[in-house]
């Protein structure tokens, strides 16, 4: 059996805080992972990711690049020209089905080249 625990919970701030703090007085990543009963692999990811190019880990930045990396809403308000493109197919008589199947093949210029 593992010794860290198989959760797919996200990181928490505080736990954020506290690779920040273990990572700047030099522990390791599995030292990290340990002390979260976390995945080493997890902690690992997680310094890569909540770096920045002049200064080490920082918490609340990293916690800023975890938000923006979540899908938020609809797909028709993530992409902006999407909705002009469905409502103009639905005028043309296409069916939910055709535009559904059309739309997970990218983005909404792709649809309007096919």
């Amino acid at each position: 059996m593992l010794p860290w625990k198989r959760s797919y919970e996200q990181l928490s701030l505080d736990d954020r805080c506290e690779i920040a703090r273990l990572s700047s007085n030099s522990s390791s990543v599995r030292q990290i992972a340990a002390a979260l009963d976390r995945s080493p692999s997890t902690i690992s990811r997680e310094l890569k990711r909540g770096r920045d190019k002049q200064v080490d880990y920082k918490a609340g930045y990293a916690e800023q690049r975890a938000r923006a990396r979540r899908w938020t809403g609809s797909r028709l308000d993530r992409e902006p020209g999407l909705p002009r493109a469905v409502l103009e197919r639905l005028g043309q008589g296409w069916s939910r089905r055709a535009l559904s199947s059309r739309s997970h093949a990218g983005s909404p210029a792709t649809m309007a080249a096919r």
